[in-house]
């Protein structure tokens, strides 16, 4: 063995990706079970947790997402309420979950630390998902002024105008 070899290790199967796969799945099922949707939840998304566990390089995971969104914009009530963040890691470490697990084969083995990357980015993500349905959380449900729309409109064309004029800069 060379000196300066990498040693790996064992790593853990790669099959626990699609165990992961299986019951974030389930998690996700449960949600719009929750909220009150029944018969789309069953029919639409059981089929396609089940196909993407057994194929994630597949569409399958992609039908999981848009079904489990549709599913919950069809429950009446807030739009931020526990259901719908509850629903938003769950259906990023799906995907995440499906993308790893659809480059690693079925056979293999994943190195946790492999994974440290991957995982420093879902966290960055959540945590900026959060910091934006804060921010959502606390802006006003209420008719705006018109005033106040006018005066976001010109802001919002000075940042354009920004943008274009530092883009030109060279």
């Amino acid at each position: 063995m060379k000196r300066d070899a990498l040693i790996l290790g064992k790593g853990a199967p790669a099959y626990l990706l699609r165990v992961v796969i299986l019951v974030v799945g389930a998690a996700i099922l449960f949600v719009p079970l929750h909220e009150g949707v029944t018969n789309g939840t069953l029919v639409l998304l059981l089929p396609a947790v089940l196909a993407s566990a057994y194929a994630p390089a597949s569409p399958a995971p992609a039908a999981v997402v848009v079904v489990a969104a549709v599913l919950l914009a069809l429950v009446d009530g807030d739009p931020v309420r526990a259901g719908v963040l509850v629903m938003i890691p769950l259906v990023h470490l799906f995907h995440v979950a499906c993308g790893l697990a659809g480059v690693v084969p079925a056979s293999g083995r994943v190195h946790l630390r492999a994974l440290r990357s991957t995982a420093l980015r879902f966290l960055l993500v959540q945590a900026v998902t959060a910091a934006m349905v804060v921010l959502i959380a606390l802006l006003p449900t209420g008719r705006t002024q018109p005033v106040i729309e006018v005066l976001a409109l010109v802001g919002l064309t000075g940042v354009v105008v920004l943008i274009v004029r530092l883009q030109r800069v060279k």
